[in-house]
């Protein structure tokens, strides 16, 4: 019986031919599918000021407490979930930082990708310039060596490419806003004005309604008065049965060192009128050149959870602002697993539960996105 033989030369064309097949069938998918897909990114910003340069704010340093803290639970929770994160806090907190990070992002980021902004600190305004605001007067972050605008955000919001997902968390608020201030208010207003708003004002620094004496009391502000030194130093006054983690009972604090802690996260009339005054000329052509708040000029997605509504404040409470306790209760080591609104309800139910006065609003703005707002906070899909 004669026997089968493949020469050499035969396998070397086979293997040659199939490769060749093979390399024609993965060119057309390769051409169907178009161009690789990228990896989607995460990033997050995290702004907190306990304090503010005096020179600017005309002697004013808008001292606070849970700021800081604020800014680097907010990293941290970021950092878990996977997203390049970095932390701004004063002196490095300063508009030229905050817009030149954010125009590098809008610059960097890609449809898909995810930006996370927190701030903590206080809220301030100023006279409006370009005619959107109904009160005349712009919203703005207390930023370490100046304001920033509302309408400056919303330009540096204008940058980013549709498709971008923002979610922006603000821990403060706008004492103008609850006081119903005016543009006249700001620009020259009589000596009689001026106290009555901070009269007005004074009543709403301290949170009326916060149980205070149960806060003092809580591990997380135990600890706090333990490891940070400038808040020891402000409740060393304090009874011993508030500042012993072993005593069972906690009585009142006393009512002055109690205000030095739980305060608004609110510029005070005088010193806003006072700043813009030393300041007019630099706020005006800012105001003048920044772009109107338009909602239709953000391409991207964006989500803002902030602290308060707009005619309520925004409580610092010493190791955190409330509301930013109560989103890292909510989120709770990361077992929260809801979407943005129900993160919204809940942090809002808890805030509402420890301050009646004080409920974090929710809103929108940019192109509309169910996708991302029935997601979990910080996916990046």
């Amino acid at each position: 019986m004669k026997k089968n033989t493949i020469s050499p030369v035969r396998i070397v064309l086979v293997l040659f031919v199939s490769a060749g097949i093979l390399g024609l069938f993965s060119d057309c998918t390769q051409e169907n599918n178009g161009p690789p897909i990228t990896e989607q990114k995460g990033y997050a910003l995290a702004i907190g000021l306990n304090k503010v340069n005096p020179s600017h704010y005309g002697g004013w340093d808008g001292e606070l407490m849970g700021c800081e803290p604020d800014a680097a639970d907010m990293l941290q929770i970021a950092e878990s979930q996977g997203l390049k994160s970095e932390k701004l806090i004063a002196p490095e907190a300063t508009r030229e930082k905050v817009l030149e990070k954010l125009g590098n992002l809008a610059e960097e980021l890609k449809p898909g990708d995810l930006l996370v902004v927190s701030y903590s600190g206080h809220g301030g305004q100023i006279p409006d310039q370009n005619g959107d605001e109904e009160d005349g007067l712009d919203e703005t972050w207390c930023l370490y060596n100046g304001q920033l605008l509302d309408d400056e955000l919303y330009g540096a919001w204008m940058k980013f490419q549709a498709g971008v997902h923002i979610l922006v968390f603000s821990d403060s608020c706008h004492s103008g806003t609850v006081l119903k201030m005016k543009k006249g208010d700001m620009e020259n207003p009589p000596s009689i004005r001026v106290r009555e708003l901070d009269e007005k004002w004074k009543l709403l620094r301290v949170p009326a309604k916060l149980d205070r004496a149960r806060i003092f009391s809580l591990p997380e502000m135990r600890e706090a008065i333990r490891v940070r030194p400038y808040l020891r130093n402000r409740t060393i006054s304090l009874p011993p049965s508030i500042r012993t983690p072993s005593e069972v009972t906690t009585p009142e604090p006393e009512e002055d060192e109690a205000d030095r802690v739980f305060v608004s996260r609110s510029m005070s009339p005088a010193a806003s009128m006072k700043t813009y005054q030393q300041n007019k000329s630099f706020y005006d052509k800012l105001g003048k050149s920044a772009p109107k708040e338009d909602t239709n000029q953000v391409k991207a997605s964006l989500i803002l959870i902030s602290g308060c509504e707009d005619t309520q404040t925004s409580a610092d409470i010493g190791f955190n602002g409330l509301f930013t306790w109560m989103l890292k209760r909510t989120w709770n080591n990361g077992a929260f697993t809801g979407d943005h609104h129900q993160f919204h309800e809940k942090i809002r139910d808890l805030v509402k539960g420890e301050n009646p006065e004080q409920m974090p609003y929710f809103y929108l703005t940019g192109e509309p996105n169910d996708v991302f707002i029935g997601q979990r906070p910080y996916t990046i899909k």
